[in-house]
């Protein structure tokens, strides 16, 4: 029975899309690149490295580093001016889960968007340990992020539910052994190859919080 949870951050708890969206098309402007859907398309879920050199290679005028720091400095400021939130149910979600067993997050975010969104939202006391895109080499899809998390929390991959909403996400936390709830996304929900690597679906956090209910028996 599994005996821990690990969350996913964006569009699993948080409702960041539109401003990831918005600060990467200005920060693309800003070097003389016109952002398309079709660029989001290419780099959503990705690690911090595939897209800030996605974007850097685009704009020929910035390194990828400037680049996550610019973006990273947007989504700061978006989560303080109000414009990210939790999404709804998700606050109870993850105190469902941390009532139950250790809970933690695997984030493939930058360090200090992840700790600003944890401290904004209140869930740093619910939360035994946090994994960000640079704490590991390989990113998801790699197993690594979901791997470390199981091991800082001292517990074996297979007593974890890894609560995710993205491709990349699903596939990394299946690749680790983990239990996976999927909440899809517009993009997984018509992802079938991906989702049946899920053991578990739920609309939203709401009904994921059902469903770790009955997990944890």
């Amino acid at each position: 029975m599994p005996l821990a949870t690990v969350f996913d951050l964006d569009e699993t708890l948080v409702d960041s899309s539109a401003s990831w969206q918005r600060v990467l098309g200005t920060v693309a402007a800003r070097h003389g690149y016109a952002w398309t859907p079709a660029d989001w398309a290419a780099i959503q879920g990705t690690s911090t490295a595939h897209w800030s050199t996605y974007l850097a290679r685009r704009c020929r005028t910035v390194t990828a580093e400037a680049v996550v720091g610019e973006c990273v400095d947007g989504m700061v400021e978006a989560i303080r001016d109000g414009r990210v939130g939790l999404l709804p149910g998700a606050a109870d979600l993850v105190a469902a889960a941390a009532a139950r067993g250790p809970a933690g997050l695997v984030s493939a975010s930058p360090r200090r968007y992840l700790d600003a969104a944890v401290t904004a939202f209140g869930l740093a006391a619910l939360l035994r340990v946090t994994v960000a895109g640079e704490d590991v080499e390989r990113g998801k899809p790699a197993p690594d992020p979901y791997l470390l998390a199981a091991r800082l929390l001292g517990v074996a991959p297979a007593d974890c539910v890894a609560v995710e909403d993205s491709a990349s996400g699903i596939r990394s936390a299946h690749a680790a052994g983990m239990t996976v709830l999927a909440i899809p996304n517009a993009t997984t929900a018509l992802d079938f190859a991906t989702l049946e690597l899920a053991h578990h679906h739920a609309a939203d956090a709401r009904i994921a919080a059902k469903t770790l209910g009955i997990l944890a028996g």
